[in-house]
């Protein structure tokens, strides 16, 4: 629950109660956005869309600073990713990304094998048996740092844990109490360091209601004008025979109203159904609905706005080729920003944890990840073709060539010049203390190459 949220009713100053009108909530709470993101296909994309493009490759930990030479995988790398693949690491990162965005925060409970109850701090080294991702609703602050001189002051220092907490027929009684410690909070738009981030469909909710209304009401319009209704017309010239429609139906006169709108219920939820009429008879009415797309066309854009995603990524569309690069391009530019801004501090700020508490092996370190902007494999290739017919028509015309083979090497995924990739070892320059050989490829850059050749 958001404890403390302001009813706001609406931003109309002139119409105070026009959200109430709408049918918009005043104050969203937890249940609200699962509730959206379970039964709205559209809420569920505005969450997973950045999760699954941010999440696209896994990153990886490399050994140093930041900016240093690029060198060999190290002894302590392998190690660490050995442990990492162990704990299925990335994986539950991810987990625990979206469940933060369908609330404020999420969490990932970290299971260590030091035989202390949960709620107790970590005080040894020890091992990381399991990372377990929650919602916002299963993991609640119990207590906060009251102590002003701390850098984690208002902060909560235990929480309480309800495992069925987004469960149907949940039990609030089975709960446990666990220490800060043993929880690394993943909170996307908490910039003042608290663990109350923005949830994702915070913006966009009231488009989303929207959304719903205008679905719903055509899917019903669609099929009551498919089914047809009714109005009944007394063709007796002494008008309706209550009495007979009492003993037509078996009732009571006063209970003749009651059954004929039954019978029009029973006519309205099928098919084929019968419709007594006695002395009665059933005109047709016509029913006029105004074409939707307009409608859903506006709310949807303006969901769109909200969660920062074109609407034919969020949307799964290809329209014109020259439109879905252009936004292939931005949204890999979006994404990259959430990469550097969000997804590597929260991975930073974890591995550090569990490095300090002897979990992971300790050492300088930094995380490498791919870029999303940079060109495919088949566009690279290209390139390089492009070069190389620059080069052929310069030396048609007797002008030296204007690119050298590296550089169209380079273009196309390779580095290095041909005559320098199958080196000796003892050719490479030594590297660090772990007898490992400099290289000109970090991991990545490898692993690609690698792949490129086999192509």
């Amino acid at each position: 629950m958001f404890g403390g949220a302001l009813p706001t009713m609406s931003n109309d100053a002139k119409r105070a109660t026009a959200w109430a009108d709408y049918g918009y909530p005043e104050v969203l709470e937890f249940d609200s956005f699962h509730s959206m993101f379970k039964r709205n296909g559209i809420a569920r994309a505005g969450v997973m869309r950045h999760v699954e493009k941010t999440w696209e490759t896994n990153p990886w930990i490399v050994e140093g600073m930041e900016g240093d030479k690029p060198h060999k995988e190290t002894k302590r790398e392998r190690e660490i990713a050995r442990v990492l693949k162990q704990l299925s690491f990335w994986n539950r990162l991810q987990a625990a990304d979206w469940r933060g965005r369908v609330g404020r925060y999420s969490a990932l409970y970290l299971v260590f094998d030091d035989g202390i109850h949960p709620s107790r701090p970590v005080t040894q080294p020890v091992k990381l048996l399991k990372m377990q991702p929650l919602f916002e609703a299963q993991l609640e602050p119990l207590e906060f740092e009251q102590d002003a001189t701390s850098p984690e002051y208002g902060n909560p220092v235990s929480y309480q844990f309800t495992p069925q907490a987004v469960h149907a027929g949940r039990d609030e009684r089975q709960s446990l109490t666990i220490h800060a410690d043993r929880v690394h909070i993943i909170a996307e738009g908490a910039d003042d360091d608290t663990i109350y981030g923005i949830p994702a469909n915070e913006a966009g909710f009231n488009d989303l209601l929207t959304i719903e209304k205008i679905v719903g009401a055509g899917g019903e319009g669609f099929w009551k004008t498919a089914r047809g209704a009714f109005s009944l017309h007394s063709t007796g010239k002494d008008g309706i025979d209550v009495q007979g429609l009492a003993q037509m139906f078996g009732v009571e006169v006063d209970q003749v109203a009651d059954k004929l709108n039954e019978t029009a219920a029973d006519l309205s939820a099928g098919m084929d159904k019968l419709l007594m009429l006695g002395d009665m008879e059933a005109k047709a009415l016509a029913y006029s609905l105004p074409s939707p797309e307009h409608f859903f066309a506006v709310a949807m854009q303006s969901y769109a706005a909200g969660v920062s995603c074109p609407m034919p990524v969020l949307l799964g569309q290809q329209i014109a080729q020259r439109s879905s690069d252009e936004n292939s391009r931005e949204w890999a530019q979006t994404n990259m920003t959430r990469r550097r801004r969000f997804a590597i501090p929260t991975v930073e700020k974890l591995v550090s944890k569990l490095m300090r508490f002897g979990a992971l092996p300790a050492f300088e370190f930094y995380i490498g990840w791919d870029d999303l902007t940079d060109a495919t494999f088949e566009e690279k290739l290209g390139n390089a073709k492009t070069m190389s017919e620059v080069n052929k028509a310069a030396l048609g015309t007797g002008e030296p060539p204007a690119f050298t083979a590296e550089e169209i090497r380079d273009v196309a995924g390779y580095e290095g010049s041909p005559d320098t990739d199958d080196l000796d070892d003892d050719d490479v320059p030594e590297g660090d203390d772990d007898g490992e050989a400099a290289d000109a490829t970090t991991q990545q850059g490898t692993a690609d190459a690698d792949g490129a050749a086999a192509a």
